[in-house]
C-alpha cells in the first residue's frame, strides 16, 4: 500500500507541475481614465510644431528641400499613432543630425584595425 500511495502522490505532483507550467501568463495595460484621441493628437501636434518652429530645425528641413507648408501637409497626413510616436521620440530626433568629422575618422580606424586583425 505504501508504493501505491507514493505513486499517486508522484502522479499528482507531476500533474500539478505540468498544468502549472503550461498556463501562459499575460498582462495588459489598463488605462486609468478614458483618453480623448483628439486631445491627445492636439497635444502631440503642438509638441511637434513647437520643435519644428525652432530656427535650426527649420533650416535643416529647408536644406533637405522641405518648405514649412510641405511639413504641415506631411504632419496632417500622419496617423494618430505615428504622430504620438514622433512626439514621444523628439529628443532622439533632435539628437540626430550631422555626424562630426572625428566620428567618421574613428570609424575608419576601427574598420581598418578589424580588417587587419581578421587577416593576421
Amino acid at each position: 500500500m505504501g508504493t501505491k500511495r507514493l505513486r499517486q502522490l508522484l502522479v499528482g505532483v507531476l500533474a500539478a507541475l505540468v498544468l502549472g507550467l503550461s498556463v501562459p501568463a499575460s498582462a495588459e495595460r489598463i488605462a486609468s481614465r478614458a483618453e480623448d484621441p483628439s486631445a491627445s493628437r492636439a497635444a502631440d501636434l503642438a509638441q511637434v510644431r513647437d520643435v519644428l518652429a525652432r530656427d535650426a530645425v527649420a533650416k535643416a528641413l529647408a536644406a533637405h528641400g522641405l518648405a514649412p507648408g510641405d511639413v504641415e501637409q506631411r504632419l496632417a497626413r500622419l496617423s494618430d499613432e505615428d504622430l504620438h510616436r514622433l512626439a514621444g521620440n523628439l529628443d532622439q530626433v533632435q539628437a540626430a543630425g550631422n555626424v562630426p568629422q572625428y566620428i567618421w575618422i574613428l570609424l575608419a580606424i576601427f574598420l581598418a584595425v578589424s580588417i587587419l586583425a581578421m587577416i593576421f
